[in-house]
């Protein structure tokens, strides 16, 4: 058996967390929360639907840009662009874009081709989602500030819910 250090037991409990937590989210998404859904005639409305509820999973992505583009504006060393020597708050922010943007393309075509090949009813899985991403991307920004390793409570809740799409796209597709 593998022997695992301190640090990487505290990944494995903020991974194994924020699956658990993924999947309360979902399923109280599920029972609890009424979502009303249009009538979809094509794949196409399907598509379009997608993408209107992705714009706002978006807005993680533009604020960890707003972020870098403030602080750069604000300091002497990070103005001109380098990336060499940046400050410690730069720099977590600059890898939180290049993982929310990462995390947020794997999304968007894992709902996309979701929605080609879901029935109607199956779409009030895709508002949940994208909610739950929101709360994903905001854990492991916040949890990256505090401390390196607990960005991983935030990193499950976007990629496994991400995954598990992925697989299940993937049978509907019958592949």
């Amino acid at each position: 058996m593998i022997q695992l250090n301190q640090k990487q037991k505290d990944v494995r409990i903020g991974m194994i967390a924020g699956a658990v937590f993924s999947v309360v989210w979902v399923g109280m998404g599920y029972g609890f929360i009424d979502i009303g859904l249009p009538l979809w005639v094509t794949t196409g409305d399907r598509l379009a639907y997608v993408l209107k509820s992705e714009i706002y999973a978006a807005l993680m992505l533009l604020f960890g840009i707003m972020a870098v583009a403030g602080q750069r504006f604000f300091s002497d060393q990070a103005i001109e662009g380098q990336t060499d020597g940046l400050p410690k708050a730069i720099t977590i922010n600059l890898r939180y874009i290049q993982n929310t943007m990462e995390q947020l393309v794997l999304m968007i075509i894992v709902h996309l081709a979701y929605a080609a090949t879901a029935d109607s009813g199956d779409m009030k899985i895709i508002p949940i989602l994208v909610s739950l991403f929101i709360v994903g991307r905001v854990s492991f920004w916040v949890g990256y500030h505090q401390n390196a390793l607990s960005r991983a409570f935030g990193f499950a809740v976007t990629f496994y819910p991400t995954a598990v799409m992925m697989f299940v796209t993937l049978w509907h597709m019958g592949v």
